[in-house]
């Protein structure tokens, strides 16, 4: 989770026509994902799908884009590849998929990549399982403590956890190829105060009540287009300024 102004982005090389010149007016550059061959297309360019942030300066990157990112990657990252191929099909696509919140760590645990249960065991998270594997997706992070999720799993667990999560409707959330996207996957935060949305949240049945959370979670938000709120396998932060 940032604590300053965001520095750089990781964003799939598909959206980078739509979102990289919006980013770039804000001072935030992008790293792009190249495409990954091994997983569906329709989710191929999604970072979320390719790279876990571990925290810190440290990425895993699935092994099918771990050479183009690592030649690509901003001095100062700390890539480690992936130790199991994936796959199309699921559950084999969603080894990365994890979601880390504070020193807790989310996701289908049968199914994580071994190098982030690796880097979890040494760096002394709490491993909680779920049933959603598309877990990132499936996760609006606006605080270590505050999530918004459309997974009532994930909401549930969330709750024994102590952190306060929002429920909200599924779909309503563009994803080409799919009937719809997931929460997680449109947005991600650009600072401590400020999360950014992919567009407007006019579509969804929920979007008073998921403006007013973020509100009351007093975080500003920035609608990056005014199109439809649409699915881009999330904006995932890697690097901060230093003041």
């Amino acid at each position: 989770m940032p604590e300053k102004k965001v520095k750089t982005v990781l964003i799939g090389a598909k959206y980078s026509k739509i979102l990289v010149k919006i980013l770039e007016n804000q001072g935030i550059s992008v790293l792009e994902i190249p495409e990954n061959p091994d997983i569906a297309p329709q989710t191929a360019s999604h970072a979320d799908m390719s790279v876990c942030h571990l925290g810190g300066n440290r990425l895993a990157a699935a092994g099918a884009v771990y050479d183009k990112l690592k030649a690509s990657a901003p001095h100062g990252l700390e890539l480690i590849k992936a130790a199991k191929p994936q796959k199309a099909d699921y559950p084999h696509d969603i080894g990365l998929n994890a979601c880390i919140l504070g020193n807790r760590l989310l996701h289908n645990l049968k199914h994580t990549d071994p190098v982030i249960i690796s880097d979890a065991d040494f760096s002394g998270l709490e491993c909680h399982n779920v049933r959603q594997g598309y877990t990132k997706c499936s996760v609006c992070v606006l605080k270590r403590d505050r999530i918004i999720t459309s997974d009532m799993g994930i909401h549930s667990l969330a709750g024994r956890l102590g952190i306060e999560s929002l429920l909200i409707k599924s779909g309503h959330i563009r994803l080409e190829g799919y009937d719809t996207g997931f929460i997680g996957g449109c947005c991600g935060k650009l600072s401590e105060g400020i999360i950014a949305f992919t567009g407007r949240l006019h579509e969804h049945p929920d979007e008073k009540k998921i403006l007013a959370f973020i509100e009351k979670s007093n975080i500003d938000i920035m609608f990056l287009t005014d199109e439809p709120v649409f699915d881009v396998g999330s904006m995932i932060p890697i690097q901060e300024h230093s003041n």
